[in-house]
C-alpha cells in the first residue's frame, strides 16, 4: 500500500514537471513572437498586397502615396523627434567619421559591388541566353545607385538598441546627397553594351521634376515633423515624456513601418510586372537582393568594427602614414579606421545597406519616361524586391543585434565586476597587513614593557 501511494506521488510529480517545462517553453516561444512581431506584421502586408494590391498601391483606394509616404512616415519623425535628446543629434551631426563610412558604403562602394556582379552575369550569358531580362539588370544598377530608405532603418535601428540619433542624421544626409549624386551614378554605372542600347535612359535635362518631388518628401515627411518633435520635447519636456510612456508611442512607429510594407508590396504586386517578367529572372533577383543585403549588411560591420590588426595595418598606410599626419586634425579623425561604439555600428549596419523607393520610384520614372509603361514597371521591380526583402531580412538583424549588444554590455558589466573584486582583494590585503603590523607593533611594546620591568627588579635588587 506504501509502496502504491509512493508511485502515485512520483508520477504526479513528474506530470507536473513536464507541465511546468511545457508552460515554460511556451511563454518563451510567446514571448519570442511578441518581441518580434513586425515579422509577422510584414507577413500581413505581403499577403494583403498580393490579394488587394489596388488598395495600398499609388493612387489607390487609400492613395497611399499621401496618407503612408507623407503622413506614416511623418508620424515617425515626430515620434523620433520627441524620443531624441537635441544634444545626441548635435553631437552626430559633426561626426563626419560615421557619414564617410555610412554613405561612402551605401553610395559608392555598393554601386561598385554591384557593377563587378553585373560584369559577371554578362560575362556568362546570363542576359543573351534571356535567362535573366535585360530590364531586370538595369533596375539592379538603379537599386544600388539610390540612397538609403527613410523610415524602416531608423525603426530598425531603436528596435535592435542602436543609436536612432545616428540613423536619423544619416537618412537626411544620404536623401539629401543621394537625390542629387544617385542619378550621375546610373549613368556612369550601367552597362554599355549593345544589349542595353533599347534600355538607354533620357538626358539628364528631364530630371528636374524629380529632384522637387524627392525634396519635397523630404522636407514635409522627415525634417519638418522631426523639427515639430525637437521643439515639443524643448518645450513640454514632462508631458512628451509621460504621452511616449503611457501611449507607447515607440511600439506605434512599428506599426506604421508595417502599413508602409503593405503599401510597398501593393505597389510591386499592382504592376502586374512580377507575373509578367520571366520567372527565372524575378527567382534570381529575389534571391540575390537577400545575398546582397546581407553581404553589404556584414561589410557595414566589418569597416564600423574592423579588427584590430586590420585597423592598424590600414592606418599605417592612412592616417598614420606621412602625408596623413599633414592632414587636418578633424580629417585626420575622420580618416582614422577604428571601432566604432557598438550602438554606431548597428546604425551603420542599418542605413548601409539599405535603399529607398522614395528615390527609385521617382527616378526610374523621370530617366525612362521614353519607355513604355511596362519596360519602367520591369525596371522598378528590383528596387522594389530589393527595399521589401531589406525590411523582412532587417527584422531578423534586429534579433542578433540585440543579442550582440547584450553580450557586449554583460562583458563590460563582468569586467567592471572582476576590477572591482580586485580591488577589493587588494585592499583586503593591505588591510590584513596593516592588522599584522599593528599585532606586531604591540608584540614588541609588550616585550620592551616586561624587559623594563625585569630591569627594575634587577636594580631594586642591587640596592638592597
Amino acid at each position: 500500500m506504501l509502496a502504491t501511494k509512493e508511485s502515485t506521488s512520483g508520477d504526479n510529480s513528474l506530470r507536473s514537471q513536464d507541465r511546468s517545462k511545457a508552460y515554460r517553453i511556451l511563454k518563451k516561444t510567446l514571448g519570442f513572437l511578441w518581441d518580434n512581431w513586425l515579422v509577422l506584421g510584414f507577413g500581413i502586408a505581403c499577403v494583403l498586397g498580393y490579394f488587394f494590391p489596388n488598395v495600398a498601391a499609388r493612387g489607390g483606394t487609400i492613395r497611399s502615396e499621401y496618407s503612408i509616404l507623407y503622413g506614416g512616415i511623418a508620424l515617425i519623425f515626430l515620434i523620433n523627434g520627441m524620443q531624441l535628446s537635441p544634444e545626441k543629434l548635435k553631437e552626430h551631426v559633426t561626426n563626419w567619421r560615421l557619414h564617410i563610412v555610412t554613405q561612402g558604403i551605401n553610395l559608392i562602394l555598393i554601386p561598385v559591388i554591384q557593377l563587378i556582379i553585373i560584369r559577371i552575369m554578362i560575362a556568362a550569358g546570363a542576359e543573351s541566353s534571356g535567362t535573366i531580362d535585360g530590364s531586370i539588370i538595369v533596375g539592379m544598377v538603379v537599386a544600388s545607385c539610390i540612397p538609403t530608405t527613410v523610415a524602416s532603418n531608423v525603426v530598425m535601428t531603436r528596435n535592435a538598441g542602436g543609436d536612432e540619433a545616428a540613423a536619423i542624421i544619416e537618412v537626411v544626409i544620404g536623401n539629401v546627397v543621394g537625390s542629387f549624386l544617385s542619378p550621375w551614378l546610373v549613368y556612369g554605372f550601367l552597362p554599355h553594351d549593345a544589349e542595353f542600347d533599347s534600355l538607354r535612359p533620357a538626358k539628364p535635362d528631364a530630371l528636374g521634376p524629380m529632384y522637387g518631388s524627392v525634396m519635397q518628401q523630404l522636407g514635409l515627411s522627415a525634417l519638418l515633423p522631426l523639427t515639430v518633435g525637437q521643439g515639443l520635447r524643448w518645450a513640454f519636456p514632462k508631458q512628451v515624456t509621460w504621452m511616449l510612456r503611457k501611449f507607447y508611442l515607440a511600439k506605434f512607429c512599428s506599426l506604421l513601418m508595417v502599413l508602409v510594407a503593405w503599401s510597398t508590396f501593393s505597389g510591386a504586386f499592382q504592376t502586374g510586372a512580377l507575373t509578367t517578367l520571366p520567372k527565372s529572372s524575378v527567382i534570381f533577383n529575389v534571391f540575390m537582393n537577400i545575398a546582397e543585403y546581407i553581404l553589404f549588411t556584414a561589410i557595414c560591420y566589418w569597416i564600423a568594427a574592423p579588427p584590430d590588426a586590420l585597423a592598424k595595418l590600414v592606418n599605417g598606410y592612412i592616417a598614420d602614414s606621412n602625408m596623413g599626419s599633414h592632414l587636418p586634425a578633424v580629417l585626420r579623425r575622420a580618416v582614422t579606421v577604428k571601432k566604432m561604439p557598438q550602438e554606431l555600428v548597428v546604425a551603420v549596419c542599418f542605413c548601409g545597406a539599405a535603399k529607398t523607393t522614395s528615390v527609385g520610384i521617382p527616378l526610374v520614372a523621370a530617366m525612362w519616361y521614353q519607355l513604355d509603361n511596362f519596360t519602367i514597371a520591369s525596371i522598378q521591380v528590383p528596387v522594389l524586391l530589393y527595399t521589401v526583402e531589406q525590411v523582412f531580412v532587417a527584422q531578423f538583424f534586429t534579433i542578433f543585434f540585440k543579442w550582440w549588444l547584450h553580450r557586449g554590455q554583460k562583458e563590460v558589466v563582468d569586467a567592471e565586476a572582476t576590477v572591482t573584486g580586485e580591488q577589493g582583494d587588494v585592499a583586503h590585503e593591505q588591510a590584513g597587513d596593516a592588522n599584522l603590523d599593528g599585532s606586531g607593533s604591540r608584540s614588541r611594546l609588550n616585550e620592551t614593557a616586561v624587559e623594563s620591568v625585569d630591569e627594575r627588579a634587577v636594580s631594586q635588587k642591587d640596592g638592597l
